[in-house]
């Protein structure tokens, strides 16, 4: 939507006719999330309604909803791992609890992955901008995952690979064959 053109309108809100055009004349609407910092949450709750709710995805960034039976490799539970480790909310002790919790649970899942393991693969990427999100976020790509629209990625290099949940047209539209 940042490469468009403003429309110019004052009395209307220009946002919202904007969204709603891009929105309603896509094929599919897929959202990209790396943070919970900015607007894209108005974004993320317009595309989890109708009419758009349909041809919608999202990809967040460290995304993982956390429950054993979710886990699909070790970079689910690094996701997991990172969301608990850089909580605000959670002590030393807790943070160190829940990441011994959750290498058990990702080892009965069938991820061959310590505690020390998750602190390391966490560590490694300290310097990186980690995503946190809200709990409408959360809420959100949960709505998503439920529906197998949502598709988490950690490193960029896994970007690419996360788009493949979104369907690929049957037929090419002839101005990409000209």
């Amino acid at each position: 939507m940042g490469d468009l053109r403003e429309i110019g309108l004052d009395r209307l809100p220009e946002f919202r006719i904007r969204f709603h055009l891009l929105a309603a004349y896509a094929d599919y609407v897929v959202g990209v999330y790396e943070q919970d910092a900015g607007g894209e949450v108005t974004e993320l709750g317009k595309i989890s309604e109708t009419p758009y709710f349909d041809k919608s995805y999202v990809l967040p960034r460290d995304y993982c909803w956390m429950t054993g039976e979710n886990f699909d490799g070790k970079a689910d539970v690094v996701a997991a791992a990172m969301s608990v480790y850089y909580s605000d909310e959670l002590t030393d002790d807790e943070k160190d609890d829940e990441l011994e919790s959750l290498s058990a649970t990702a080892r009965k899942n069938g991820v061959g992955v310590s505690k020390e393991d998750l602190i390391d693969a966490v560590r490694e990427r300290e310097n990186d901008d980690t995503a946190s999100y809200s709990w409408v976020h959360l809420n959100e790509f949960r709505l998503f995952e439920l529906h197998d629209r949502c598709r988490p990625w950690v490193q960029e290099s896994e970007l690419r690979d996360s788009v493949a949940v979104v369907p690929t047209p049957t037929s090419r539209p002839d101005w990409e064959t000209e």
